[in-house]
């Protein structure tokens, strides 16, 4: 029997009993996660131990191309710190030879912990472990304010990178990749929760020390801002408009960035020690020149070596260019979702960029990880993307066993390889815009029709 209207249904439950029974609920879905992402992390610890090991510590995998480029490998900043310390070459002839890409704040590292090839792997193993807590905290807090009823996972987010064979195979290696994620996810972390301070100071330092991350400031500098409007303390004092909070906010993070930008660089040229700067040169433009030619996950290295010279110049501007062209308008299209923008502008720069490797995949995957709970269901060719991933995660060490060991393939197969990565971001890139694009027109369309109720509207999928 329906209960009349000033009448409380007997199902129903009491007034008093629903706070506390939402409280109950709430407290045991936050404790059940808990408890996943920890066994999650736990899990992606155990299995990194294991691969490092069996690689004796990660040494056997320290050189292989698609794991670490000649910008992130650890071998070549071990040997930079022993020249400048044991056999005291000057460092300026260092920086003039443009041989060394990593930034000299890098060599401020203890030389002891980075040669020793136990101490570099738990090393490399705890960044990688922060990362995955960064991320389960990311997925919580979005999670919180998720609508329509979408539920993000965190533990699930947490293993798309903890147990991602890319993340494993690149903290085996101990790529300088697996830094920049942490940095990355740090300052994603910051925009999400609205702290300035955290979003400028990290994305600084990554994009002093990898200077690709620089694209991606802006949509978290977006981010931030609509975080903060939004959810930010300024909401407790009274006569603030949120306009006036966001573009606050936007010019101190801004500001900030820029100062912690100027910081860093005058500490990297003070470490340096070169009063020339030659290590500008040696740094950052070989990142933008492609001096180093030698093999890697992305597309650009053998299309270099096969060019004539006199088209090099050329088509080195036209490489960046189009690495670049992609920020503006991305920012412009996803405008109402920076979080979708910063997750295809790191899927393009893991995709075009010069020097990639199998970490800057594994950033793009775990990023992707966030938007899957509400994307997932409008994706048109999963399999053929994931038979893509697959193909490639298995062929890479076969293909470069049978180049440079046997001798019974060329540089040809290996690069196939590199194409069938490409293709598999680029499918994934493609068919995660069309799936954004689908649920936004659907969303629409359903308001529209909640709005008219005589107006039925039929989705086909």
């Amino acid at each position: 029997m329906l209960a009349r209207p000033h009448e409380p249904s007997p199902c129903a439950p009491t007034t008093g009993g629903a706070p506390h029974a939402r409280g109950r609920s709430l407290s045991t879905m936050l404790s059940r996660d808990a408890r996943w992402c920890a066994l999650v992390v736990l899990a992606g610890v155990l299995v990194r131990v294991f691969v490092s090991w069996a690689s004796s510590w990660g040494e056997q995998l320290v050189d292989r191309p698609e794991l670490a480029t000649p910008m992130d490998r650890l071998a070549l900043l071990r040997e930079t710190q022993y020249l400048l310390t044991v056999l005291n070459v000057p460092a300026k002839v260092l920086w003039r030879s443009n041989g060394l890409h990593h930034s000299p704040l890098l060599l401020k590292l203890p030389a002891p912990w980075l040669a020793d090839p136990w101490t570099s792997a738990c090393a490399w193993i705890a960044l990688d472990a922060v990362s995955g807590v960064v991320l389960a905290a990311l997925a919580s807090t979005l999670a919180r304010r998720a609508e329509r009823h979408v539920y993000i996972v965190p533990a699930f987010v947490a293993a798309c990178f903890l147990l991602n064979p890319y993340a494993i195979a690149a903290c085996a290696a101990k790529s300088m990749s697996q830094l920049r994620t942490c940095l990355t996810l740090l300052a994603l972390l910051g925009a999400v929760h609205g702290v300035s301070l955290l979003v400028a100071t990290a994305q600084a330092l990554s994009t002093v020390l990898f200077m690709n991350p620089l694209c991606v400031t802006p949509a978290l500098l977006l981010l931030g801002a609509d975080a903060h409007a939004q959810y930010g303390r300024w909401r407790a004092r009274f006569g603030q408009r949120q306009s006036d909070a966001w573009s606050q906010w936007l010019r101190r993070t801004s500001v900030r960035y820029a100062g912690w930008l100027g910081v860093f660089l005058v500490l990297s040229a003070l470490y340096s020690r070169d009063s020339t700067l030659s290590f500008v040169r040696s740094v950052y433009g070989s990142r933008l020149l492609v001096d180093d030619l030698s093999p890697n996950a992305g597309l650009v290295w053998y299309f270099f070596v096969e060019m004539f010279p006199h088209f090099r110049a050329f088509f080195t501007m036209v490489v960046n260019l189009h690495t670049l062209s992609y920020t503006v308008p991305a920012l412009i299209k996803w405008r109402s979702d920076p979080l979708f923008a910063a997750t295809v502008l790191v899927g393009i720069h893991a995709l075009f960029q010069t020097y990639p490797s199998a970490g800057d995949s594994a950033l793009y995957l775990a990023l992707w990880s966030l938007n899957y709970p509400r994307l997932s269901a409008y994706l048109r060719y999963p399999m053929v993307t994931s038979m893509l991933f697959l193909y490639s995660a298995l062929l890479f060490p076969a293909f470069h066993y049978l180049w440079l060991y046997t001798g019974s393939a060329n540089a040809n197969f290996f690069y196939a390889v590199n194409l069938v990565q490409a293709l598999g971001l680029g499918s994934l890139l493609l068919d995660s815009v069309w799936a954004w694009g689908r649920e936004r027109w659907e969303l629409e369309r359903l308001a529209q029709g909640a709005s008219r109720p005589g107006v039925r509207y039929v989705v086909q999928r």
